[in-house]
């Protein structure tokens, strides 16, 4: 078990209130029986615990988050406990009936043997009613400016009359509370044990960067990841919106493909910059959000170029018009150039987005924001892939 920020004296009181439950499987203390991977206590006194867990006894180890999280929650100086459960498991070699994938194939096609039963799971399950349409914003890249464009995207369409809220899906650097002034911010207790998203600029914000420590390294693995993504999608009471962002980690690892199979995605926009270097995986981005039936509403190309402000010469730093090409090239929409702007990068770093002030930063994230609007409205969610568990 791994303490993080654990110097406060309730990390005493929360060891000692987890040795008193019994693991279930083997009747000694869970702290004892290895099933406690993480446990972080903020000086606020919040506590976020990672159990490990297995798929061939969810329903018992579900039993065992419940009775950690009333136990802890019951402590005194304890202000919220959030207890993700996560399996590991050995991938066993392909045996009759399976076979292994190859690089270049048809992942839809390729096996032609007949699989053993299985339970199976249909995705898009993560169903949230009172959202109408969940976005997901994405980069194959890091440091492209998905996080700026997320959020002055979000008030862009806040703006046109929309309701709408955010979640930093990125845990291992969230960078919403501080592009939004809300690093002091927390999440509250809301009806029948949901979070209460954080609210700014007329939206709702959620963040691990919320119930973290900040100097707190989130060494975490996928499985815990993708328990973190799904609590904050449906634990955290949202209430009535019209459209949801996700700021996606960048990549196409397990966060994008959790969200992809799991989620009722209305849509992804993806973020580039205009060099090569960038725009080859941007390949990757779309294809992997074809493949798992996301409709891609399109392609931003942000750092498109820099304007001397005097002159009003455009320099293309990163080159010209990469993005917009490589749209054409996949076929999909290409949503606008935003420039290399020095109010955007001061309005992230102050907590002030650049999309709320007037001039050309505010009036290009409305006309994208204009542009995903259009695209939702031609855009029908469709049933996603199926997963099986074998």
């Amino acid at each position: 078990m791994r303490f993080f920020k654990s110097t406060r004296p309730d990390a005493e009181l929360v060891s000692e209130a987890l040795k008193s439950i019994a693991d279930p499987a083997t009747g000694t203390p869970v702290t004892e029986a290895g099933r406690i991977d993480q446990l972080l206590i903020t000086k606020e006194g919040d506590v976020t615990i990672t159990l490990y867990g297995a798929p061939q006894t969810l329903e018992r180890d579900e039993r065992l988050r419940y009775e950690v999280e009333q136990a802890v929650g019951a402590l005194k100086g304890i202000n919220s406990v959030r207890v993700m459960l996560t399996a590991h498991s050995e991938t066993p070699a392909p045996s009759a009936g399976q076979q292994r994938v190859t690089k270049g194939a048809d992942l839809a096609g390729q096996s032609t043997s007949k699989p053993a039963p299985a339970v199976t799971a249909k995705s898009g399950t993560l169903e949230i009613p009172s959202i109408k349409h969940i976005i997901a914003v994405a980069s194959a890249k890091g440091g492209v400016g998905k996080s700026t464009l997320s959020l002055n995207l979000a008030i862009a369409l806040r703006d046109q009359g929309l309701r709408v809220g955010i979640m930093d899906a990125d845990v291992y650097g969230p960078s919403l509370p501080t592009m939004t002034g809300t690093v002091e911010s927390h999440p509250g207790k809301g009806d029948g044990g949901k979070i209460t998203p954080v609210e700014a600029f007329g939206m709702k914000l959620m963040s691990i960067g919320y119930i973290s420590d900040v100097d707190a390294p989130m060494i975490w693995r996928g499985p815990i990841v993708m328990s973190a993504i799904t609590q904050m999608l449906k634990d955290v009471q949202w209430g009535e919106l019209d459209v949801l962002i996700i700021d996606t980690p960048p990549g196409t690892g397990d966060a994008q493909l959790t969200l992809a199979q799991r989620v009722s995605l209305s849509g992804a926009v993806i973020v580039s910059t205009p060099q090569e270097v960038a725009l080859a995986d941007v390949r990757r981005g779309v294809a992997m959000f074809r493949k798992t039936d996301v409709p891609v509403l399109g392609i931003v190309e942000n750092m498109a170029y820099f304007e001397d402000p005097v002159s009003q010469n455009r320099t293309y730093l990163f080159g010209e018009g990469g993005a917009r090409r490589m749209a054409e090239t996949l076929d999909v929409p290409f949503l606008g150039e935003v420039p290399l702007l020095q109010a955007i990068r001061e309005g992230g770093d102050a907590g002030k987005p650049a999309a709320l002030s007037e001039g050309t930063s505010s009036e290009v994230y409305s006309d994208i924001a204009q542009q995903v609007r259009a695209g939702l409205e031609g855009v029908s969610v469709p049933e996603g892939p199926e997963i099986v568990f074998e």
